[in-house]
């Protein structure tokens, strides 16, 4: 991401990553906090945190904040995670069975 940013930067391009989930908006924000040019991001949570981690970003004023935890500042509540699969065993060609035995790749 940050070898993105710095082609955006050189070339005077915005950036506007797309939302992948809360843990991995965490890092980009924490990436995106050293650009200089001009940065949108997909948001869906607003001021209120996912359930599992009580400690996330800061959302205030319609913008997203780094803060000043360890890493990339969210903590998970494993807790009040629910487990839906073990993928310790791979069929071939990479596809997986979960526990209702339906497939995925991941």
């Amino acid at each position: 991401m940050v070898k993105i940013l710095a082609l955006c930067e050189t070339s005077a391009v915005g950036i506007v990553p797309h939302f992948t989930g809360p843990v991995a908006t965490a890092a980009l924000v924490h990436t995106m906090s050293t650009f200089s040019g001009s940065a949108l991001m997909e948001y869906n949570y607003g001021d209120r945190p996912p359930a599992y981690l009580p400690e996330f970003l800061t959302f205030k004023n319609g913008k997203l904040y780094p803060n000043e935890r360890h890493g990339i500042g969210v903590t998970a509540d494993f807790k009040a995670l629910t487990q839906i699969g073990d993928y310790a065993e791979a069929r071939p060609s990479n596809v997986y069975s979960r526990p209702d035995g339906s497939l995925t790749h991941w």
